[in-house]
């Protein structure tokens, strides 16, 4: 609509708007130059300013852009509440936009990527199968053309990005995406670039004349199989056919007699679709039907295909396995997740002994049979996000058993037989209903170094006879349950933990005794508990480096804590400090601290020495003042200090943060700085504090 608009008309439209809180960027496409303009920048306190233009297409669009500028000057000042235009913060401002260069250039539309939403086993198969189920596609090269923008000096308020006050200075570095000739692959969707899709015959005349084993029909939108395709390949052993519209395949697939591998996943195959030929293919031995149509019964002729070794179902709408499923004795993997299975899984399935991997995750699968323990091979059973009360005892036969998931189900107990497995090197049962644990159950599991018993009803830790519960686990997830306390030396036998959380439990307090024990630890969160001290023996911790400690009642750090030396993120976050302990300034290692929802007045001086702070959240205090020592942070990237209702002045070294990009000063009121300033926001206020430095120097020298 603009670039359709006589500039005269547009630039008064611009000008009656009221535009007094950001700066207005228009983008104006001109169809005849097929070229892409950047317009104008637009503030009520300051006049309008042309934009720099490259392009020797616009040279008259530029010319233009003058006229508006020479013309509407006054116009625009009359709307400022700032109407002079030598004012020294209009003219800071201005020159700051006009110092602004923004190049263009023609940029053709790409073809961005399609979605990729396969799940985890696609890209394992994949893998496996050492063919890719992926089309080709790629961004378009002009990106590459592009020329390369001048680099600018990063000066302070053209590198602050404003969180507060009521504008920005515009930035003057441009990104430029770089095109780095890699192409970009997916296995959902056909390749939706305007290219010429290859015919099948040419694809069927390579397979022919190369005496291929494979051939690759996929991703050309195919809705049918033409007839007598496969008439001169019958020698292939696989054939790719994803990514296309097929609903049914064709009788003609049984004149492929050596055919192992078929892949037809995500396509538009429902039951009907699956012709009773397909049971010729006797040496068929993976067949790939995930992301089709598959409703209701699993068809009849699958279960005739003896030889089959891999079977993916995933993404489809079965309800019911048949007992049937005994045929398939030389079945290794079972992919069924992500359907609508209700009824139990078949008694039959227990003579699969060859079974390796079972995939039933995403069902609504409420129990399973006991004939389960018989697949003693099995290595990856994986029943996540089911309905689930119980397991069967037998299912500690499954001696071999290296992953088993069972999260987000309804489980109120676990077998004591799941000691008998061993080999687990992960045990999960996140967000169930479970009360406690079978004695000696995890003392068994020594090979078990993740162990997740999160959202559950534990209110007592798990324990077990000589200590020897969590011995090898390096991960130990217990937040969101109902633990009050943490018993002596529940950790003290466990030399390999690192990482232990308990947030969002009902703790009150830490055994001074017992923290010694915790010296191993790399990672510890506390939060969401009912902590109001931390005991002096916090000082053991000396391998922490993230100490998370936020929604507890703290009213006080002790000194100790300035003794983790090693800590890099401490979260303080919704407690009730309202000063923080100088030996903070000893954790020299710190890289972000967050203080916010509390109730500081300021901050230590001995901030000055945290020379890896790289963040600060400190909003929704009381923070009246900032120490000067608050500009010797040389990474200091984000300070956060909004909602601090009584925060009127900011100390003029904090420009000396070189690196600071995020100053967030909203509902600050900065009573004591020039409101011209404030209004412009963190970019203009930084500079500010910049000048009087300067000038404060210049008086010091002059002195």
């Amino acid at each position: 609509w603009f670039s359709s608009c006589p500039f005269n008309f547009a630039s008064s439209w611009l000008d009656a708007g009221s535009f007094d809180r950001y700066f207005l960027v228009i983008i104006v496409h001109q169809q005849k130059l097929k070229t892409r303009i950047r317009g104008l920048f637009l503030c009520k306190t300051a006049c309008v300013c042309p934009v720099f233009m490259e392009s020797s297409h616009t040279r008259k669009l530029s010319q233009k852009f003058d006229a508006i500028e020479d013309k509407d000057v006054s116009a625009t000042a009359r709307h400022s509440p700032i109407t002079a235009l030598d004012n020294p913060v209009n003219s800071a401002l201005l020159k700051a936009l006009q110092s602004v260069a923004i190049s263009t250039s023609t940029v053709k539309p790409v073809d961005l990527p399609t979605e990729d939403t396969t799940d985890a086993h696609d890209d394992q198969f994949s893998s496996d199968n050492g063919e890719s189920n992926a089309p080709s596609g790629a961004f378009s090269d002009s990106y590459s053309k592009q020329p390369k923008l001048p680099q600018k000096s990063h000066s302070c308020r053209s590198r602050i990005r404003t969180t507060g006050g009521s504008s920005d200075i515009p930035k003057n570095v441009v990104h430029v995406l770089q095109n780095d000739g890699k192409k970009i692959r997916t296995a959902v969707r056909p390749n939706t670039k305007k290219e010429k899709v290859p015919d099948t015959t040419d694809e069927v005349a390579r397979c022919r004349e190369e005496r291929s084993s494979y051939l690759d029909l996929s991703h050309l939108g195919l809705q049918t199989l033409p007839a007598g395709i496969f008439k001169e390949v019958g020698f292939i052993e696989s054939l790719f056919l994803y990514g296309n519209r097929l609903t049914s395949l064709s009788p003609s697939l049984c004149s492929l007699p050596n055919l192992h591998r078929l892949m037809l996943q995500q396509n538009w195959i429902t039951c009907c679709g699956l012709p009773n030929e397909i049971a010729k293919l006797t040496h068929l031995e993976v067949l790939d039907l995930r992301h089709n149509r598959l409703e209701g019964h699993l068809p009849a002729c699958i279960y005739k295909l003896f030889n089959l070794e891999q079977l993916i179902l995933s993404y489809n709408k079965l309800t019911v396995l048949s007992d049937d499923l005994k045929n398939l004795q030389r079945l290794t993997v079972l992919i069924l997740n992500r359907n609508f299975i209700r009824q139990s899984i078949p008694d039959t399935i227990g003579q699969l002994t060859r079974l390796t991997k079972l995939d039933l995750s995403y069902n609504h699968i409420e129990s399973l049979p006991s004939s389960l323990g018989n697949c003693t091979c099995l290595r990856e059973l994986n029943l996540q996000h089911n309905q689930l009360t119980h397991l069967p005892d037998s299912i500690g036969n499954l001696v071999n058993l290296t992953r088993l998931s069972l999260k987000y189900n309804r489980l109120v107990e676990i077998p004591l037989t799941l000691a008998s497995c061993s080999r687990l090197d992960e045990f999960n049962v996140e967000n169930n209903q479970i009360y406690a644990l079978p004695p000696g159950l995890l003392s068994n599991l020594k090979l078990a170094r993740n162990i997740t018993l999160s959202r559950n009803l534990f209110n007592v830790f798990p324990t077990a006879a000589g200590g020897e519960c969590f011995c090898y686990a390096m991960t130990l997830n217990m937040d969101h349950n109902k633990i009050c306390e943490i018993p002596p030396n529940i950790l003290s036998q466990s030399g390999c933990l690192i990482k232990l959380n308990l947030r969002d439990n009902e703790i009150e307090a830490l055994i001074p005794e017992d923290l010694h024990t915790w010296d191993q630890l790399v990672e510890l969160d506390l939060g969401s508990n009912h902590l109001s001290t931390l005991p002096p023996e916090i000082e053991a911790l000396q391998a922490l480096e993230v100490f998370r400690l936020g929604y507890n009642q703290l009213k006080s750090l002790p000194q100790e804590v300035g003794c983790l030396k090693a800590l890099r993120i401490l979260d303080l976050e919704s407690n009730q400090l309202d000063v923080l302990p100088p030996s903070i300034g000893f954790l020299t290692s710190l890289e972000e601290l967050n203080v916010s929802c509390n109730r500081l007045t300021t901050f230590p001086s001995t901030i000055g020495s945290m020379l890896n702070l790289k963040q600060i959240k400190a909003g929704e205090n009381d923070i009246r003042e900032l120490p000067c020592e608050i500009g010797n942070m040389p990474v200091l990237r984000d300070l956060h200090l909004n909602d601090n209702v009584n925060l009127n002045n900011l100390p003029a070294e904090l420009s000396l943060c070189s690196t600071l990009t995020i100053l967030g000063l909203e509902n600050c009121p900065l009573r004591d700085l020039p409101q011209p300033i404030v209004v412009h926001g963190s970019a203009m206020i930084i500079y500010f504090l910049q000048q009087v430095l300067q000038l404060r120097r210049q008086n010091h020298t002059s002195l």
